[in-house]
């Protein structure tokens, strides 16, 4: 009995763990970050963008975006090379470098109007 409990009790821990990863891994979940692009450099395989996050979102305080081919894009901009410095943008990320100012590979981001 004691090894079935203990065994649900970790099958429970999983799938909640991993349900927590997915919940904004994309823009069917809540977005990690609002702000705007106070820099824009393209790359020949991305582009980096420097963000200055709206109040809520400090983590994101200075964040390098690196927004490659594989960033799925959300009204205001066709390709990642559209996206200019002083867009406004609601971001999802698919993983961070826990570093100052954060480092982010970017799984979607939304151009607002």
């Amino acid at each position: 009995m004691r090894r079935v409990t203990v065994r649900a009790a970790f099958v429970g821990a999983c799938a909640l763990a991993l349900s927590s990863c997915a919940a904004g891994s994309g823009p069917d979940g809540a977005a990690e970050a609002v702000g705007e692009a106070t820099s824009v450099e393209t790359t020949a395989d991305a582009v980096r963008v420097i963000f200055a996050p709206d109040p809520g979102y400090e983590y994101y305080e200075r964040a390098v975006l690196t927004l490659g081919d594989e960033v799925d894009l959300i009204g205001g901009a066709d390709t990642v090379d559209d996206i200019s410095e002083g867009d406004r943008l609601r971001i999802w990320t698919r993983q961070c470098a826990e570093s100052f100012p954060v480092q982010c590979r970017v799984d979607a981001v939304e151009v607002l109007d």
